[in-house]
């Protein structure tokens, strides 16, 4: 009797973890899952392959309960608005005002904790516009893979 007790809580320990690990649909309001954290982002010129680091912190829209804001989009300290629908993330086309017209795509991870965004930037110098893809990530994260890297 007691070998079934210890596998039965055994297993509903396992249940109990299992379901800790929500999806972003499960939260109250999905928008928690990445507001108010500092992100490292390093962003990729996908004409020229190259890439450039900086930090971005997202916060709610508060007169929108489905858009979520980029405070330092595009390490230019300007504010780009999103909406967010379960975990896929849609910048609609927006002109901020002398600095560039935007527009792109993107999704949360499975872990919500990252996010990989793709736009274009038409800052008016250019033919057309350019191509950007940005990864996400809490600083803990890429501090401990560039502390791999490095060693």
């Amino acid at each position: 009797m007691k070998k079934i007790k210890f596998w039965f809580a055994l297993l509903m320990f396992g249940a109990l973890l299992q379901s800790c690990t929500g999806d972003i649909q499960d939260l109250e309001d999905p928008r928690d899952a990445i507001v108010n954290k500092d992100f490292r982002v390093v962003e990729t010129d996908k004409t020229t392959d190259s890439d450039r680091s900086y930090t971005d912190k997202i916060i709610k829209d508060a007169n929108d309960k489905t858009q979520i804001i980029f405070t330092n989009f595009h390490d230019e300290k300007v504010q780009v608005k999103a909406t967010l629908a379960g975990s896929s993330i849609e910048i609609k086309k927006q002109d901020i005002p002398g600095s560039f017209i935007v527009e792109g795509s993107g999704s949360v991870n499975k872990d919500l904790n990252g996010i990989i965004l793709t736009y274009t930037i038409d800052d008016g110098t250019t033919a057309k516009p350019i191509q950007f893809q940005a990864d996400y990530n809490p600083p803990s994260v890429t501090k401990k893979v560039e502390k791999d890297v490095i060693q």
